[in-house]
């Protein structure tokens, strides 16, 4: 799944132009993991997410995979609060990916705090439409 991410090393390797360090953290070449886990800006949203979420969400540790991650924080849970956590990482992770391209795309910087607001925000719309009483228990 992390392979389809057309971070700056798939497009190089795609000869499409880009900027290899075009994120909102330089710290290290845009590659998913680092993107979505590890950078500076992802670490503060995931912390924000713990905090919102009494721990159910913790900050991945650093140098994992995705896919490792994934597995590890979903591995041995009952199947709601499993469905409830895949949510909340999901969720998680494709707000931090859209923080990204705004900063990149429209020259937008959002705060970690205003990433756990669109993440608050969708997970209310899934809410209304799909009447989760799961996620109820974080007043989204």
């Amino acid at each position: 799944p992390q392979r389809k991410i057309l971070t700056a090393d798939k497009l190089l390797a795609r000869r499409w132009p880009c900027s290899p360090s075009r994120t909102l953290c330089t710290q290290e070449p845009e590659m998913a993991p680092h993107l979505i886990l590890h950078c500076a800006f992802a670490r503060q949203v995931w912390a924000k997410l713990e905090t919102w979420s009494q721990n159910l969400i913790t900050i991945p540790a650093q140098g994992i995979d995705i896919m490792e991650w994934w597995e590890k924080e979903l591995a041995n849970l009952p199947k709601k609060i499993r469905r409830l956590k895949a949510t909340l990482l999901i969720y998680g992770a494709w707000n931090i990916w859209k923080a990204q391209n705004k900063w990149v795309f429209e020259h937008q910087i959002l705060t970690p705090t205003e990433v756990l607001q669109e993440i608050k925000a969708e997970l209310n719309c899934r809410f209304l439409a799909c009447k989760k009483p799961e996620l109820s228990l974080f007043n989204v």
